[in-house]
């Protein structure tokens, strides 16, 4: 299944957590308890004795190419060459940022096939394919990280993202599936909360949040 996250900030925000500066410190220590491996528990008996003999201890947590090292957030804060066998760790760990600067996040459940179906839902009750979600995942942030198979990263401006709750609030009556419209009623609830982020981020000096997609399919 499919997953697609939204996040309400700033593109400019987003596009700056790359090579972070005076924020490097608070970002680290934020990705550091993002990615934190969770407490084991010390084995007991021959095994927990045979540990030093292993190269690495038998209990020790399988890590895939695409978990997060120090070193990958140490290199997206500075702003320096990310190899390409770490690009999926650095999305994720891009992400995980986004997720601690962001107003708000909401998650849908949306593999391919249900995305389409949505949009073709919502083009039916005259949604305009501009505020669409396709078109929102077919919009480049133009961050510098070479994108990856099975993440897609898009965005709306927060104009857009007004805009997107209005067309689907008046297009859910005409959507036809009882799940479609509870997705699509949860999700223009969550857009809703761009008016009042907007006016704090203004009143704190930060730029209104724009609508940012992570779609893991």
């Amino acid at each position: 299944m499919g997953e697609l996250r939204l996040y309400a900030i700033g593109i400019e925000e987003m596009r700056g957590l790359i090579g972070a500066g005076p924020l490097t410190d608070e970002l680290r220590e934020a990705a550091r308890r993002a990615f934190a491996p969770p407490a084991r528990p010390k084995p007991h008996g021959l095994l927990g004795r045979l540990g030093p003999l292993f190269r690495k201890p038998p209990d020790a947590p399988v890590i895939c190419a695409t978990d997060p090292e120090p070193r990958d957030a140490e290199a997206l804060l500075a702003g320096a060459y990310i190899a390409p066998d770490r690009m999926g760790a650095s999305w994720r760990v891009l992400e995980a940022l986004v997720a601690y600067r962001a107003w708000g996040a909401t998650r849908l459940p949306l593999d391919p096939q249900s995305l389409e179906e949505l949009d073709f839902a919502l083009a039916r009750g005259g949604v305009s394919a501009a505020v669409g979600i396709g078109h929102l995942l077919a919009s480049n942030t133009d961050v510098r990280l070479i994108p990856v198979q099975g993440l897609t990263v898009g965005w709306h401006r927060h104009d857009k993202a007004l805009a997107m709750a209005a067309a689907y609030r008046a297009a859910s009556p005409a959507i036809k599936t009882d799940e479609q419209r509870e997705l699509v009623s949860n999700l223009v609830g969550w857009l809703d909360g761009f008016i009042p982020w907007s006016q704090v981020a203004v009143t704190l000096g930060r730029p209104v949040p724009d609508l940012i997609g992570f779609w893991a399919h």
